[in-house]
C-alpha cells in the first residue's frame, strides 16, 4: 500500500501525530510519504519518513508576512467587545483557517495531485485541519481517511462549506450539500469517545492510543527539586507567533507560579525579558511527553495536542484559551473535571496563581485526570490504525 499523509506546515500538527502514523506504516512495510511544505523537510529527514515538497504551501511564518493574514486571531480587546461579542468573534474561524478551506487549500490540492502523478498513492490521509488532502483525494478518485487532530474544528465546516465548494468547483468537481463531508468516512480518532461530546456531529468509530516514546530526557530537566510539585507550562509553538498577547500571558503565568511553592517549568523564548522567579526554570522547549507524566500540573494555551498528551499522562490542567479549538477544548476540559478554565482576557498572576492552587491542592483532578489516561491506554496501538487504514485500499 502506498499512502499519502497531507499535513499543515505546524511543528504541533506534524510531529505527535502525523510522523508517528507514518512511521508505523513503514514498520508495516508500506510506502509512505508525509506532503507538506519544503520548509519541514528538516524535520522529516530526521525523523526518517519521505517527504513530499508543496512548492507553494506557506508556513504559518510566511503567511503572517502576507497583509491579507497579518493580525492576532487570539483575545478579543475587552474595552470595545462586549462579552457576548467576544464570543460570537471567537466562535467564527478566523482569517486563516477560512483561507486553510479556501485558497490555500486549493494550492495544497493541486500540488497534492501533481505530486501523485509519479507518486501514485492509493489512500490519501490528512489531518483534520487540512483540507487540500481532501480535495485531492476526491479529485484522484482514492479513498480517504483522516486524522483527528482537532476534533472541535469540526464545529468550523459550516463557517467554512461554500470556500471548500468553491475549490471542488474550481478541481471539477461538483458542490456538495453535507456540510460535514470532509470527515465524512473513517475518522482516526486519537483520544477516547468520551472526549466527544454531544454538540460534535461525528465521533470516531475507533480511537488509537499514540505510540510510546523512546527519547531520553535531557539530563538539564533531571534534576530538580524533589520536595514540591513539578508545574510545566507553555503556550505552545503556534500563539506566540500569531497572538500578541501571548507575552502578556506568559508573563503572568511566570509570575502566578513563582507565588506558589512548586517548581515550575515553563517554554519561553530564549531572550525573555521578563520576570525569572527562583523557583521558575525557563527552557526554549519543554518535552511535554517526557515530562508530564512526573508532572502534578499543566499550565498551557489548551491546543488539543497539548491537551491530549497530558490526558495520556494523567496530569490535570489549566488551561488559557486563546483562539481556534482552544476554548472548546478547555471548556471540554472543565465538564470532564480534568482541570480549571482561566479566559485570558481575566488571566492576572492572582487568578491564575487561585486556579492552579486549587488544582494542585484538590486530588480529585489528579484522580479523574488518571481515569482518563487508563482509558487511552487501553486504546489500539497505531499498528491496529495501519490495519484499518489498509482496509480502505
Amino acid at each position: 500500500m502506498r499512502v499519502i499523509l497531507t499535513c499543515l506546515p505546524y511543528y504541533s500538527h506534524m510531529m505527535p501525530v502525523v510522523v508517528p502514523v507514518a512511521m508505523a506504516l513503514q514498520r508495516a512495510g508500506h510506502a509512505v510519504a508525509v506532503a507538506t511544505a519544503p520548509a519541514m523537510a528538516d524535520a522529516l529527514v530526521r525523523a526518517g519518513v519521505e517527504h513530499l515538497p508543496l512548492p507553494h504551501v506557506q508556513t504559518l511564518e510566511e503567511l503572517l508576512a502576507d497583509p491579507e493574514f497579518a493580525g492576532s486571531p487570539g483575545m478579543p480587546d475587552a474595552r470595545e467587545e462586549s462579552p457576548e461579542e467576544q464570543a460570537r468573534a471567537r466562535a467564527q474561524p478566523g482569517r486563516l483557517t477560512q483561507a486553510r478551506a479556501g485558497a490555500l487549500a486549493g494550492i495544497f490540492a493541486r500540488e497534492v495531485i501533481t505530486a501523485s502523478q509519479a507518486w501514485r498513492p492509493d489512500l490519501i490521509v490528512r489531518e483534520c485541519n487540512e483540507f487540500g488532502g481532501y480535495l485531492a483525494a476526491e479529485r484522484l478518485g482514492l479513498p480517504r481517511a483522516v486524522l483527528d487532530i482537532s476534533p472541535f474544528s469540526a464545529l468550523n465546516l459550516p463557517f467554512v462549506h461554500d470556500l471548500v465548494n468553491g475549490q471542488r468547483v474550481a478541481l471539477g468537481l461538483d458542490p456538495v450539500d453535507d456540510v460535514w463531508h470532509p470527515i465524512r468516512g473513517p475518522l482516526a480518532g486519537i483520544i477516547p469517545r468520551e472526549w466527544y461530546p454531544e454538540s460534535l456531529p461525528i465521533s470516531p468509530a475507533r480511537s488509537y492510543r499514540p505510540d510510546a516514546v523512546t527519547a531520553a530526557l535531557d539530563r538539564a530537566l533531571a534534576d530538580l527539586p524533589d520536595d514540591r510539585p513539578l508545574v510545566l507550562a507553555g503556550l505552545g509553538t503556534v500563539a506566540p507567533v500569531v497572538v500578541p498577547e501571548s507575552r502578556q500571558l506568559l508573563t503572568a503565568m511566570v509570575t502566578a507560579l513563582g507565588e506558589l511553592p512548586c517548581t515550575a517549568i515553563i517554554a519561553a523564548e530564549s531572550d525573555w525579558q521578563g520576570p525569572r522567579p527562583a523557583n521558575v526554570r525557563l527552557v526554549p522547549f519543554v518535552p511535554l511527553s517526557l515530562l508530564l507524566g512526573t508532572a502534578e500540573l499543566f499550565l498551557s494555551h489548551g491546543g488539543f495536542g497539548s491537551v491530549q498528551l497530558a490526558m495520556i499522562a494523567g496530569t490535570p490542567m489549566v488551561n488559557l484559551p486563546m483562539f481556534g479549538d482552544q476554548p472548546a477544548n478547555s471548556h471540554r476540559v472543565e465538564e470532564l473535571g480534568l482541570g480549571i478554565h482561566v479566559d485570558p482576557a481575566d488571566a492576572s498572576p492572582r487568578v491564575l496563581a487561585e486556579a492552579c492552587g486549587r488544582v494542585l491542592a484538590d486530588r480529585t483532578f489528579r484522580y479523574r485526570a488518571a481515569d482518563m489516561s487508563r482509558r487511552i491506554l487501553a486504546d489500539p496501538g497505531y499498528d491496529v490504525l495501519v490495519d484499518d487504514l489498509a482496509t480502505l485500499c
